[in-house]
């Protein structure tokens, strides 16, 4: 049987996710801020991810980027764009996903938060194919 990485990942208000990606300092993106020194992780907003990967293939050419066209129409779309603004996952340095035990720790940790009005959704996802959407095929 495959072990599969796991990545914890986050929705959030448009307030909170303004917060973070400004670098405010309140009382959940210190708590946040706290999670990610802990565990040797980064938050990181899946527009910024978005947009840095296009920018990285506009910049050296999109012929190797093969998510390039889908990634950019997504950050074009409005709708698409302000979910993505509100998504935000923990990474390991550059890695996207890590060991369950990981990111069991990260989400315990987000839980112990309580009910908080500006985090509106934990997840735990992991990396087997059969349980997400796939990429399309370029």
């Amino acid at each position: 049987m495959a072990e599969w990485l796991y990545q914890v990942r986050i929705k959030v208000t448009q307030e909170l996710s303004v917060a973070l990606r400004s670098k405010e300092k309140n009382e959940v993106t210190v708590r946040l801020k706290k999670i990610e020194e802990t565990f040797g992780m980064k938050l990181v907003c899946t527009f910024d991810a978005f947009k840095a990967y296009c920018d990285e293939a506009e910049k050296f050419g999109t012929v190797e980027y093969h998510l390039y066209d889908w990634t950019k129409a997504t950050i074009d779309n409005p709708i698409k764009r302000d979910k993505h603004l509100k998504s935000f996952a923990f990474y390991q340095g550059d890695n996207q996903i890590y060991s369950k035990v990981l990111a069991c720790q990260i989400r315990d940790e987000l839980l112990k938060m309580g009910e908080n009005k500006n985090i509106t959704e934990v997840s735990l996802i992991d990396s087997n194919p059969a349980n997400n959407p796939q990429p399309p095929k370029s």
